[in-house]
């Protein structure tokens, strides 16, 4: 491991952190240029806490998945032009397939959602690109629309049912987290966690939703959340399977499940090697970092068929 803590820092200058756990243990742990205890923006891994989320409100019996997302939501229903918005339902936005553009693929629909004073107002007016259940179109605007229905079927705000319901029971802090120009927590991303943190989470997903004894998510959802469900962007990173807001890897590689980030964020499970391996990277950057990841796992996976 300490050949590779010297290749990151050699040749991946913008990785902040890599952390690796085998067996519920603290195995590697590099910092390059933060320090350890300080809180990172995991971009879009955010979007994989958003279904832990999903998964606790299901089993509490506050949402399902094949409901429609306006079904009594009226003011939401009122800014609606194209009828096709009322099939829509949470898997949909789950397995991103609800028909709204894609960020990759249209950057320019991106940005006018981001800076809009309204993004929910602005998703729910634009005609859809795809009818729902058909296509698979990388979204932010669909996972901010799912976290926004979320903290309405839970009644309260969505930084509070997270704290209260997945980071506290992992002995995570209540921090900051970035807002909308509604005042609605951004459920696409800029959730801060530390590498720690991210690890515990990775580790969370590892015990079938278990933490130190007590049942956090449900066993059930964890592992539908990382079954593949719709075919994603080949282009992404070799990560053609998608589930529910988490990537699933190509055959050529070890089986796990991806939650990742622009700028190099990453949380890596792979259960049957029991690994969860977490990075970061700077945010002003996108580079393809995700090959160290594979090649832990791969290493890992080698070692366990030649013992």
């Amino acid at each position: 491991m300490d050949s590779l803590a010297a290749r990151v820092a050699d040749t991946l200058p913008d990785v902040t952190s890599l952390l690796v756990a085998r067996r519920g243990q603290l195995a590697f742990e590099r910092y390059f240029g933060i320090p350890a205890d300080e809180p990172q923006d995991i971009q879009s891994v955010t979007k994989s806490v958003l279904s832990l989320l999903v998964g606790v409100a299901v089993e509490r019996g506050l949402l399902r998945l094949d409901r429609p997302v306006l079904d009594g939501w009226p003011e939401a229903a009122a800014l609606v032009q194209d009828p096709r918005w009322f099939q829509v339902t949470v898997e949909h936005l789950l397995t991103m397939t609800c028909g709204l553009p894609s960020e990759i693929t249209d950057p320019v629909y991106d940005d006018a959602w981001w800076l809009n004073p309204d993004p929910l107002a602005f998703t729910l007016a634009q005609p859809l690109k795809a009818a729902p259940g058909t296509v698979f179109h990388y979204s932010n605007a669909g996972t901010h629309l799912l976290g926004v229905l979320l903290a309405r079927v839970i009644g309260q705000p969505l930084e509070t049912f997270a704290w209260e319901a997945l980071l506290a029971p992992l002995g995570m802090p209540a921090r900051p987290w970035a807002k909308d120009p509604q005042g609605r927590v951004w459920g696409s991303g800029m959730l801060q966690l530390t590498p720690r943190e991210m690890l515990r989470l990775a580790q969370l997903v590892l015990q079938q939703g278990r933490w130190q004894g007590h049942r956090v998510v449900p066993s059930a959802w964890i592992q539908a959340m990382t079954r593949p469900r719709v075919s994603g962007y080949t282009f992404m990173e070799g990560l053609p399977q998608y589930g529910w807001l988490w990537w699933l890897p190509g055959p050529q590689e070890p089986d796990g499940a991806y939650a990742t980030g622009y700028g190099g964020q990453y949380i890596g499970v792979f259960p049957h090697l029991d690994l969860a391996v977490t990075m970061t990277g700077r945010v002003q950057h996108h580079p393809p970092h995700r090959h160290i990841i594979r090649e832990i796992a791969s290493r890992v996976e080698t070692e366990g068929q030649s013992s």
